[in-house]
Formats: C-alpha cells, sequence, structure tokens
C-alpha cells in the first residue's frame, strides 16, 4: 500500500515540475527546455525528488514498528500467563490485542487515505473494463486515452521492470528488502537456538534465568531466546536510526543510487560475517562484542534497502512522465511534422500529454508487482534456506541472503553505468 501511495502524495510536486503540453498551456516544451532538464536531472536537483526524503520517513516508522512489536506485542503472552491465564488463552489474547490496533490503523488509512489525486471514478467494474477520463489540465474536447483494465495493467507493470531501469531495479531491492525482513526475525533466532542447543547451553542443569516468565516454548532455551532477542533488537534499532539517513543521501544521488549500492554492500559483509562468526554470543567466555557490530550492519542492509527501493521504485514511477528520451523522440517527430517551425515550435499536445500521465495510472500496479517480487524472496529465503538450514548448515540461509545481496549490488552497479552512458530512461508502454 505504501508504495501505491508514495507516488501519488509526492506527485503534485513533480507534476508542478513536469512538462504539461496542451493547447492552452503557458509552458511550451522545446529542445533547450529538453536540455536544462537533463542538465537538472543529472545534477541531482534535492527539490526534485521528495519520494526519496519521504521514503526516509517511512523507513524510520517501519523501524518504530519493529521495535514496538519486539518490546510490546512480543511480550503480551508471557504476561498474559503471568496474569493466571493458560498458554493457549494468553496466545488468543494478544491475537485479539494486535488485531484491534490492525483495526484502529486501518480505520485511521480509510479517512487519511481518502480522495487522493488521481483516485476518482475508480471501482470494480474497471478491473474488467477500459475507461477515459478527462484531466483537469486539459481542456474539455482534449482527453487523457482510455486506462487499461487492471489484468493489463498488471501485465504491463510487470514488463516495465525490464523496460525502466529505476523500476526494475526498486523490484530487485523490494526482493531483497522481503527476504532481509525473514532473514533478520526468523533464521537470526532459529541460528541462535540451534547454537545453544548443539553447545548444550539449553540443559536444565544451568540454573534458569529468573524472572523470564517466557511461555513453553521458549522455556525450552530462554538463553537463546533472549539473546536472540537482543541481537534482532539491536539490527531493529540501527535500522531506526538510519532510516532518515537513507532517505536523505538517496534524494541526493538518484543517478546512480549509492545509498542503496552501499547498504547491498553491507549487507553482503555483514551476512557473510553471521554465518562465519563461530557464536552467536555477545559475551562470556565464548562471547564477542563484534556480533552487535554485525547486526548492526544486517539491520543497515535491511533499512537501505527497504528505504532505497522504495525511493527508486517511486522515482521511477513519476521521472518517467518526463523521460528525456521519450520527448526527444515526441520533439523529433513533431519537428518532421511541423517542416521547421522554429525552436519555440509547442510539441503535440496529445502526445505529451499521454506520455506524461500514463505510468500514474500504472501505480497500484506497480506496487502490486514489487509485493509480488517481495514475496518471491520469503517464499525462495523460506523454503531454500529452510531445507538447506536443516539438511546442510545453519549458516546457508544467510549465504543465500548474502548473494541476495550481491544480485542486488551487482544490479545497482549495473544500472549506474546504463545511467552514466545514457541517462534518458528507454519505457515502452
Amino acid at each position: 500500500m505504501v508504495t501505491a501511495v508514495l507516488p501519488t502524495v509526492t506527485g503534485n510536486t513533480l507534476r508542478r515540475q513536469a512538462y504539461r503540453a496542451s493547447v492552452s498551456s503557458e509552458l511550451t516544451i522545446t529542445p533547450d527546455r529538453v536540455r536544462r532538464h537533463l542538465a537538472n536531472q543529472g545534477d541531482g536537483n534535492p527539490e526534485a525528488s521528495p519520494s526519496a526524503r519521504l521514503s526516509g520517513f517511512v523507513g524510520l516508522s517501519a523501524g518504530c514498528g519493529a521495535l514496538i512489536s519486539l518490546g510490546v506485542f512480543l511480550p503480551l503472552p508471557a504476561r498474559f500467563e503471568k496474569m493466571g491465564l493458560s498458554p493457549v488463552e494468553a496466545l488468543q489474547r494478544s491475537y485479539y490485542l494486535v488485531a484491534m490496533v490492525a483495526v484502529l490503523i486501518s480505520l485511521v488509512s480509510f479517512v487519511g487515505l481518502r480522495n487522493l489525486p488521481g483516485e476518482e471514478e475508480k471501482g470494480w467494474s474497471t478491473l474488467w473494463t477500459d475507461h477515459s477520463y478527462a484531466s483537469d489540465d486539459q481542456e474539455e474536447e482534449d482527453a487523457d486515452p482510455p486506462r487499461l483494465p487492471y489484468w493489463k495493467q498488471l501485465t504491463t507493470a510487470m514488463l516495465l521492470g525490464f523496460r525502466n531501469r529505476s523500476i526494475g531495479l526498486g523490484y530487485v531491492g523490494g526482493f531483497v528488502a522481503r527476504a532481509s525482513s525473514v532473514g533478520i526475525s526468523l533464521f537470526i533466532p532459529l541460528a541462535v537456538n540451534h547454537y545453544y542447543r548443539e553447545s548444550g547451553l539449553c540443559n536444565e542443569t544451568h540454573e534458569p534465568v529468573p524472572g523470564s516468565g517466557l511461555g513453553d516454548i521458549k522455556k525450552a532455551c530462554p538463553r537463546a531466546y533472549i539473546v536472540a532477542s537482543i541481537l534482532t533488537g539491536v539490527s531493529q534499532l540501527i535500522a531506526l536510526i538510519a532510516a532518515p539517513a537513507f532517505g536523505y543521501l538517496t534524494d541526493k544521488s538518484r543517478r546512480y543510487n549509492f545509498p542503496l549500492l552501499f547498504a547491498a554492500l553491507v549487507g553482503v559483509i555483514g551476512y557473510l560475517a553471521f554465518a562465519l562468526s563461530p557464536s552467536p554470543q555477545f559475551q562470556g567466555p565464548d562471547g564477542n562484542a563484534g556480533v552487535l557490530v554485525i547486526m548492526g550492519l544486517v539491520g543497515i542492509s535491511q533499512i537501505g534497502a527497504i528505504v532505497c527501493s522504495l525511493a527508486v521504485l517511486s522515482n521511477g514511477i513519476l521521472r518517467v512522465s518526463i523521460d528525456d528520451e521519450a520527448l526527444g523522440k515526441i520533439y523529433d517527430q513533431n519537428e518532421e511534422e511541423g517542416s521547421g517551425e522554429g525552436e519555440n515550435q509547442p510539441l503535440l499536445a496529445g502526445s505529451v500529454n499521454r506520455q506524461l500521465q500514463h505510468l500514474v495510472h500504472l501505480k497500484g500496479s506497480i506496487a502490486g508487482v514489487y509485493s509480488l517480487y517481495g514475496g518471491a524472496g520469503i517464499l525462495l529465503l523460506t523454503k531454500v534456506g529452510g531445507l538447506l538450514f536443516d539438511v546442510l548448515s545453519s549458516g546457508t540461509p544467510f549465504y543465500i541472503m548474502a548473494g541476495f545481496n550481491g544480485i542486488l549490488l551487482a544490479t545497482g552497479i549495473l544500472c549506474g553505468v546504463m545511467n552514466h552512458v545514457s541517462p534518458a530512461m528507454e519505457v515502452t508502454v
């Protein structure tokens, strides 16, 4: 949902800066303006990318949500058990409470996200039929092209990942971001528990942790559970701190996406280091405080993938409407038809407006494909990583995560090189 809403709430700023041509428009698109736009885009004007900074705050909120989950929601069953409830009743009460919070958030979203730009006249009938809408920025006789039915928008959004570098990179970033969340929340506690059991540290001859108040599952190895909670908490705390920084830095590096490359590189280092670490303990005779640094790297990688992929994807949705190469082709076509009537000759209004507005209608479908890539990352890591965890090594899921981040790093470098060679993004929709 955030992926679809972000371009909408930040689109007004970019639309004021975008080239909008119509019969009654005061702005005339000329080769000189196109060249100036190329220069501004290459310089990385921060005013042109509000979605990057907003993505940082989205990541900050996501980090706060993770900490609330760890500090408030996760201990709920144990606290209800202390109040005299059975484990089953305690778990039920916990789910009821979390469900109430979810309903409250949904009500706030229902009120706060109403009447967003571009959402007019949408309904169930548009799932299968084409619809045309009139634009406020055009004269009444100049209508936008018909919007595709949603199933065609979905296929178009999937193909767009191979035709637009920013959107494709955002898809890969979403794949890694979702997989990172599972790697931290699922496989790190599993690896810690496996280490404690293999080392005999879960033996009941050890003194129990006083006042732990853990449920039946946690009581089997409470020390491993506590260590895993600390490690994941450290990673989420570092992610919370780093989220605004990634939003700011992504705003400053839109062409080469250096923050995303840094996050992917840190992810490769962090996951490899954790997989090769002899012990997840950070204190004691076998402990090493360096594992906390490793968890910090993992948290930076996770939040970097989340924030930067959202920003890159949102910028791709918004920026493709003022794509330099597309404008160049439109101008060349108009110049041939106009037989050289001068540099100030305006472009054809209809063709430009179709180029400017088309991807805005696809933002929901693009967000869906972004989530689809993320779901694929979750399934691949949980199924393959879980299987290899049992039959091969407890560090296998983290090697897989290092490989995912390596793929993201290679993809980001390739996109950066292509952006350097050819700043304009080729899009065919």
